[in-house]
């Protein structure tokens, strides 16, 4: 009996501890009876009546709760109204679910736009002081934030546009900020009739590309031929200022593949069989080179002018080769002295790996075996090295290239140094 009072003595303290159970959870559920609403402006209008109702509800005993829950749902409804501009509340309810660790409120609030809703939306994204070429690339980054928008404010209460403004602000700086940490976004909306407008304009900060250096050059075929598409493309290389240097460096590699793929489709490109190579080197003054080679065969004209060197100080040469593999090339040279007018012929093999080329030539009518070693430090600097085996004379050069068509080299040979202006076709 003792036993059997003490269980029901102890099941009668638990059931008043439920019955007196505080308010710890509070849900809010929002649902618009039109059904035009989007859930992420319904969601908005959640969490501003989750706020409330927590303050309303939390530590209250249940009991009393449950009790005055007619009271209640009046009283949210008046509240509802003043708080979720464009919408009137149609219906609400609550239902209280008790537990051991305390008892949970849910609300239920059925709204409905006051009169006339957004019927259409149009947005307008731009891209400040970008050019249109980098604008279509950054566009790639954020490829579904228009739609997101559209969708945001299609079906909502036109005179919710002032808080529904500040839940697109939320939707476009999260988007901007994880797609384009380099820059940031401004929005403003407005609403005629039964349309919505809104723009967003989205900007670069921090430091910007100010000059673009750029340069288009082939060892494979005259630069003179490539005339057309340098200049095409050197508009090209100037839409990249403006761009945040950041951003240059973080998607250097997109870019200069996109610089390819246009490239690649270039007529010019595809009629002499070139391969095009783009190099970005990011920075305040970013630097931009493409070279455009063949892997088919090798041609150049140059002429040189030496200043310092009294005799022979005029010449030029010209380079016709065929490689017959991807590294082995066959090629003629015809070299002339303007002096007396004394040509030279050469036939010869080149072997080409990386930057480094190798070479030998037989020169007629000198009948002279002649060695020739080349390395590109980069596109402008070349060390060159020859050895004339008849004579046994040396000849070092370094070239750096001004432009496609300009170069200078300085020459040190067994016989004078000297320094040599390079113009080449």
């Amino acid at each position: 009996m003792k036993t059997i009072a003490a269980v029901l003595l102890a099941s009668l303290f638990w059931t008043q501890s439920v019955l007196a159970a505080p308010v710890t959870r509070v849900n809010v559920r929002i649902q618009d009876e039109a059904g035009t609403t989007s859930p992420v402006l319904l969601q908005k209008m959640e969490d501003s009546m989750q706020v409330v109702a927590a303050q309303l509800f939390n530590g209250r005993d249940v009991t009393a709760v449950a009790a005055d829950a007619a009271d209640y749902e009046r009283l949210l409804a008046e509240i509802s109204d003043r708080v979720i501009t464009g919408y009137q509340t149609e219906r609400v309810s609550l239902a209280t679910v008790q537990g051991r660790d305390g008892a949970t409120v849910n609300l239920f609030f059925g709204v409905a736009p006051w009169a006339q809703t957004v019927q259409q939306v149009d947005v307008d994204l731009q891209f400040s002081g970008i050019s249109p070429f980098a604008a279509a690339v950054l566009q790639e980054k954020v490829p579904g934030l228009k739609d997101q928008l559209k969708k945001t404010l299609q079906g909502a209460s036109l005179d919710a546009a002032d808080w529904a403004g500040g839940v697109l602000r939320g939707q476009v700086k999260s988007t901007v900020e994880e797609a384009l940490p380099d820059f940031k976004a401004a929005v403003d909306l407005t609403t005629r009739g039964g349309n919505a407008a809104v723009q967003v304009i989205i900007y670069p900060v921090g430091e910007l590309v100010r000059t673009v250096e750029y340069s288009m050059v082939s060892r494979s075929i005259p630069n003179i031929l490539l005339m057309k598409l340098k200049y095409k493309y050197a508009d090209l290389a100037k839409s990249l200022q403006g761009l945040p240097v950041s951003y240059m460096e973080a998607n250097k590699q997109l870019l200069e593949e996109r610089l390819l793929q246009g490239l690649s489709e270039e007529i010019q490109v595809r009629r002499h069989h070139l391969a095009p190579q783009v190099m970005i080197r990011p920075g305040a003054e970013t630097q931009l080179d493409i070279s455009l080679e063949s892997h088919e065969y090798k041609i150049w004209f140059e002429g040189y002018g030496d200043i310092g060197r009294d005799d022979h100080n005029l010449s030029g040469r010209a380079h016709l080769g065929k490689f017959i593999s991807r590294r082995d090339e066959i090629f003629g040279e015809a070299g002339v002295d303007l002096k007396d007018v004394r040509w030279d012929f050469n036939a010869g093999y080149a072997y080409h790996y990386g930057k480094a080329t190798v070479s030998y030539m037989f020169r007629m009518p000198a009948d002279a075996h002649v060695f020739r070693a080349e390395y590109d430090f980069t596109p402008r600097w070349r060390l060159r090295y020859e050895h004339f085996g008849t004579t046994g004379d040396n000849e070092y050069a370094i070239r750096y290239r001004i432009h496609e068509f300009l170069s200078g080299e300085y020459v040190y040979s067994t016989e004078k140094s000297y320094f040599r202006i390079v113009g080449n076709l």
